[in-house]
């Protein structure tokens, strides 16, 4: 009975040793999801892009994911994006900053409607030219009403 209690606190210091020595292996084995793919890839294929939306409001929208460069705004993506789905934009350059007009062959005005943009659901106050995304954020360019 004394060899099996020595034992078991033997096994239970090799334990807490290698929480020491290996705290990141040891929390990875034991807290993280396992997944069937590489999760280093997955996250860093994840981290490195931009989701692109175009909704011209009549079909379904088209999407493309790009990757992400430092400093890239909204509108640096909507040019490389309409490049990978072959689509023209129009834009004009006010002090404020560029003005899409159209995208394809929806223009500002027809039906009523109006280009507008969201970055992760909310529109932001800026041009798109003058707002900076990150990594895995979710643009989307809508041809809308407008609300205001």
């Amino acid at each position: 009975m004394k060899k099996l209690f020595i034992l078991i606190i033997a096994l239970g210091l090799v334990v807490v040793a290698a929480g020491f020595i290996f705290p990141k292996e040891i929390n990875q084995f034991f807290f993280e999801q396992k997944t069937t793919s590489s999760p280093a890839v997955s996250n860093e294929v994840i981290k490195n892009k931009v989701l692109l939306l175009i909704d011209c409001g009549s079909a379904a929208p088209q999407t493309t994911e790009i990757n992400f460069l430092p400093e890239m705004s909204a509108f640096d993506l909507l040019k490389k994006g309409t490049e990978e789905l072959n689509l023209t934009i129009k834009t004009k350059n006010y002090d404020m900053g560029v003005f899409i007009e159209a995208i394809g062959e929806k223009e500002n005005g027809q039906d009523n409607k109006y280009w507008f943009y969201y970055v992760n659901g909310e529109m932001p106050m800026v041009a798109a030219d003058k707002k900076q995304i990150k990594p895995g954020d979710k643009v989307e360019f809508k041809f809308e009403k407008s609300s205001f």
